[in-house]
């Protein structure tokens, strides 16, 4: 059992903040399958302060049955991101995320996210202003380094022991670097080296788990407090329940039958039609449906037929198809 402040979570594995996926649908469905605690995607500082913010449909969405939900927040100057951070609490997310992590071009050019691994003291301040500003946890989000160079890996270390100093409640560290973005392996080496010298600092890995047992074994292996699970959950809520299951020295759950794998998409395409026109949502949901298809037994043809489709009348013509 994991708890932070008054949040408890009855299994180490949580959804990661994806840009452009963890939004409201993913994370109802994560949380309906296990998931103990979903975050936003990644969010930026200055939104929140906009006159408009508190007006716009897509800038809080979350309903009750999402909590515990975080709010992972993006900027570069401290007293922003602590003000937003405020303003998120308000809304009534129960966590603030500080993302120093993402390492898109534009973030990176606009310095924020991933940049910021090269700025211990810029991460230090944006912690220690906005666990000032709310009541609720904070946690931060950081990569191994911003490259492989020995100036970013003593950034690296002064980041991690500033955090244990200060007493972040949890880290989570993503096995690559800025510079590496998606490429290559993920180090989990490294992530378990953090918490061998940092004992007690709650660090959760993330990278590469893609399935349920990679998930348990890295726990396992690498000796951190909790891993959290991204593209692996990505049209695949399953896995929670598998992971699960696994934690707990039981049998994995048998895979979900085709008519429980249609249920599933048509409650998700349902929840996207809620926010968008039919024209955004299709290739949206496409997206999801990458994932989802793994799961059928005719998955190529299944993932052929779902790219192709351009409207609701073809995606429920796929269904019809593949799904009866």
């Amino acid at each position: 059992m994991l708890q932070f402040g008054s949040i408890r979570l009855d299994m180490p594995f949580v959804q990661a903040a994806l840009s452009g996926y963890t939004d409201h649908p993913m994370r109802i469905l994560a949380r309906r399958f296990g998931c103990p605690l979903v975050f936003t995607g990644v969010m930026l500082d200055r939104i929140a302060l906009h006159p408009k913010a508190s007006r716009q449909k897509q800038f809080y969405p979350f309903s009750e049955e999402e909590h515990p939900v975080a709010a992972q927040i993006m900027g570069n100057e401290p007293e922003v991101m602590a003000q937003s951070a405020a303003i998120f609490e308000r809304a009534g997310y129960d966590i603030i995320d500080l993302n120093f992590a993402c390492p898109v071009p534009k973030v990176l050019r606009r310095e924020r996210g991933g940049y910021l691994m090269q700025k211990p003291a810029v991460v230090r301040e944006a912690y220690l202003r906005t666990r000032e500003s709310v009541k609720c946890p904070v946690f931060l989000k950081i990569r191994i380094g911003f490259d492989s160079s020995e100036a970013s890996q003593e950034d690296f270390w002064t980041i991690c022991e500033n955090a244990f100093r200060d007493g972040v409640l949890m880290v989570a560290i993503h096995g690559r670097t800025v510079e590496q973005k998606y490429k290559g392996a993920a180090d989990w080496e490294r992530i378990a080296e953090v918490k061998r010298r940092f004992p007690g600092l709650c660090v959760f890995g993330s990278g590469d788990v893609l399935k349920a047992q990679t998930a348990v074994e890295r726990l396992e292996s690498s000796g951190v407090d909790g891993v959290i699970v991204a593209r692996g959950a990505i049209g695949n809520p399953w896995i929670f329940p598998e992971i699960r299951a696994l934690w707990e020295g039981r049998a994995v759950p048998e895979p979900p039958t085709i008519e429980e794998q249609r249920a599933v998409m048509l409650e998700h395409l349902r929840m996207i039609l809620d926010f968008w026109p039919a024209r955004k949502a299709i290739p949206y949901f496409r997206k999801f449906a990458a994932g989802y298809c793994r799961r059928h037994p005719q998955r190529k043809q299944v993932m052929m037929a779902m790219m192709k489709a351009k409207s609701l009348e073809q995606i429920q013509q796929v269904f019809a198809e593949f799904y009866p």
